[in-house]
């Protein structure tokens, strides 16, 4: 095997004849490198998109969400035992409504969500952490950043709200209004609660949560989120037939992940593409060498090499190649990835292109999540392809006839 290594490696970094071979393998390896790196880069910084997201949603959105379609005074969390739920942080209660909010002649839709100041487990943990409950004083709203910069409003601003009524099927008013005094403007973080909703005390709602402490909305928050799917389960079994639903953190927004994982799958295929390439290269830097290297074939058949022996040789010296180029690629990715604030900083120092302007985006600098089971799958599908691309040529070698080649060659 050594043998066959340093003939291979010989005919892989040959100068005399065969240069432009040793140019189509070098720019192979390079093809390959740079195939590498960019899957193992674009993958990692979707990863640290994805995480990036996960972290705002579970900072803001309760982790397991029981709701009812209307409101009741008990709550039904109290009639069951939570004990399987491990590591309950909070338990909360509120009353979710749509409304219309009204500020200067403009108006806009949104989420409103009456939290139970009351409760002595409703700290706000509950919901998004940037806030205590017990300082939203009576009459005072807490609203999104967004939703405030849409409508030019500040901070002690008075604002009303309405909340529409559906009196019979052909009949619909706004109902009653109420003015709030704006004591908070938040960032949650999230596009869909910093453009729509807003937090005011449960006995302050209008409707039917005015005079009566009665909600439609239990929050669960525990201290592992990525656990709930398990707990959701047992909860539907015991909330059966109490016309409540029960979901989770990962259910609410499946339908962002689900666009996550699509776009992943299609952007690491596309790239994948690249390193396919790539191979098909090798196959063609190893024919050539056949080619160009009969007469050598044709020697060490007399000196005793099998067929088995040329097709090994032919394949080291393509799996050689496709090696290198999946070693840089990875090594160049991961140098990347690490550099990758100071890349963002060049970027704009050289072409004034800013990727997260301020005020635009919640972030400022492109995130990144490096997994080993990443850097695990990308090696070894492109391993699994480097060896069909180098050993599938590799077998035309074996098929030479030393006599028809020495024929060739007595000259």
């Amino acid at each position: 095997m050594q043998n066959k290594l340093f003939i291979a490696s010989r005919f892989l970094f040959t100068r005399d004849k065969g240069k432009f071979i040793s140019i189509v393998s070098l720019v192979s390896s390079i093809a390959i490198t740079i195939g590498i790196a960019s899957i193992l880069i674009v993958l990692s910084i979707m990863n640290g998109f994805e995480s990036e997201i996960h972290k705002r949603i579970l900072n803001v959105e309760p982790h397991i969400t029981i709701k009812s379609t209307q409101a009741i005074s008990s709550n039904p969390l109290n009639r069951i035992d939570l004990t399987f739920i491990e590591g309950i942080e909070s338990i909360s209660s509120s009353i979710d409504s749509k409304g219309v909010i009204q500020f200067n002649n403009l108006t806009a839709g949104v989420q409103i969500k009456g939290l139970d100041i009351l409760d002595n487990n409703s700290t706000g943990k509950g919901f998004f952490g940037q806030f205590k409950l017990s300082n939203l004083g009576s009459s005072e709203i807490i609203i999104g950043k967004s939703l405030a910069y849409r409508m030019g409003i500040r901070i002690g601003d008075q604002l009303i709200i309405r909340i529409p009524s559906l009196e019979n099927k052909l009949s619909f008013s706004l109902g009653k209004s109420r003015s709030y005094i704006v004591s908070e403007i938040i960032e949650f973080g999230l596009a869909k609660f910093d453009n729509s909703l807003v937090i005011v005390a449960s006995n302050q709602l209008l409707g039917s949560g005015m005079d009566q402490n009665l909600f439609n909305h239990w929050s669960i928050m525990v201290k592992d989120p990525y656990q709930t799917s398990k707990y959701i389960i047992q909860l539907e079994r015991l909330l059966n037939n109490t016309g409540l639903t029960v979901s989770d953190w990962s259910m609410n927004n499946s339908a962002l992940f689900k666009a996550i994982v699509i776009e992943k799958t299609i952007m690491s295929t596309l790239l994948f593409l690249v390193v396919l390439v790539a191979m098909f290269n090798i196959m063609v830097m190893i024919s050539m060498t056949i080619n160009e290297k009969s007469k050598d074939i044709a020697i060490l058949r007399t000196l005793g090499f099998r067929e088995k022996d040329i097709t090994q040789i032919f394949f080291l010296q393509g799996m050689i190649n496709a090696l290198m180029g999946i070693f840089f690629g990875l090594l160049l990715g991961v140098i990347a990835l690490k550099n990758l604030s100071k890349i963002e900083n060049f970027i704009d120092l050289v072409f004034g292109f800013d990727f997260f302007p301020s005020g635009l985006y919640y972030i400022s600098n492109m995130p990144y999540l490096l997994r080993l089971q990443d850097i695990i799958i990308i090696s070894v599908v492109a391993f699994l392809v480097s060896f069909l691309a180098a050993y599938l040529p590799s077998m035309k070698a074996s098929k030479k006839d030393p006599a028809l080649i020495t024929r060739f060659y007595r000259n």
